[in-house]
């Protein structure tokens, strides 16, 4: 019964399209387009969820590759996972270059278990992790070729950014959180800090840090403010917090604190 991001950018006109892992449920009124999005390709929960848990591997049933509602195929092998995503994603951009669109790229990897195409495989020179995110980058970059390819560069925000920090009990598969403490699972920052890079050519300062907080719950009303949007009567936790994102001279986080619980 909530409105999502792509519920109230639809109501607007624009294109939605989500190519990744949802992670909502599985019954097809929680899946993606009862959920505001057009198209949808990818998986409805977390890789690791499948036959090959290393602990678990009795608890999960095969892992489906989904196309809308319906399952595409079912997957032993997730390597060239993100190079489909990418593609798909690419192939939206181009298809709805000419009208407002959401596309929504949340990649399965680098949850665990570890993938990447051959392409990319042994190449890093820093294990299967820096393959792995030598492919995300790869994609980022196939990402934003589109929309320049497209002329759609100064009329589209892009935000880049991950759920949490590295998964510090699978060492080398994890990465590293630098000098802040802990990891997933834990609300130290090193858990729930991560970088986030936002990009729009003459909205957004180029080179321009912030060094305050902001939380992904914070994108909804954001975005809404930005195009004009009702907010939902339902109540939500997010706020506005647009002056943050462009540097307005002395804008602040809107919020009292952010609550975390372990």
């Amino acid at each position: 019964a909530e409105t999502t991001i792509a519920d109230m950018l639809k109501a607007k006109g624009y294109a939605t399209a989500i190519f990744g892992k949802w992670h909502l449920g599985r019954p097809e009124p929680l899946l993606p387009p009862a959920q505001g999005f057009d198209e949808y390709f990818g998986l409805p929960y977390s890789g690791d969820m499948w036959p090959k848990h290393p602990e678990s591997p009795k608890a999960y049933p095969p892992l489906p590759l989904l196309e809308g509602t319906a399952v595409l195929r079912t997957l032993d092998d997730q390597s060239d996972l993100t190079k489909q995503l990418t593609e798909r994603a690419v192939s939206f951009i181009d298809a709805h270059k000419s009208r407002p669109f959401f596309l929504y790229v949340p990649h399965p990897q680098p949850h665990v278990p570890l993938y990447c195409s051959a392409a990319f495989r042994g190449k890093s020179g820093a294990g299967l992790f820096g393959d792995v995110i030598s492919e995300l980058d790869w994609s980022a970059g196939e990402i934003l070729t589109a929309i320049k390819r497209n002329g759609l560069d100064e009329n589209t925000l892009v935000v880049f950014t991950s759920d949490n920090g590295p998964w510090l009990s699978y060492g080398e598969h994890a990465g590293t959180a630098g000098p802040l403490r802990e990891g997933k699972g834990s609300c130290w920052e090193g858990g729930t800090r991560v970088p986030t890079l936002m990009r729009w050519p003459g909205v957004i300062p180029a080179g321009s840090t912030c060094d305050d907080m902001l939380m992904t719950i914070d994108l909804l009303p954001s975005l809404a403010k930005l195009i004009g949007a009702e907010l939902s009567a339902h109540k939500i936790d997010g706020l506005d917090a647009w002056s943050l994102v462009v540097g307005t001279g002395g804008a602040r986080n809107p919020h009292d604190g952010y609550a975390f619980y372990y």
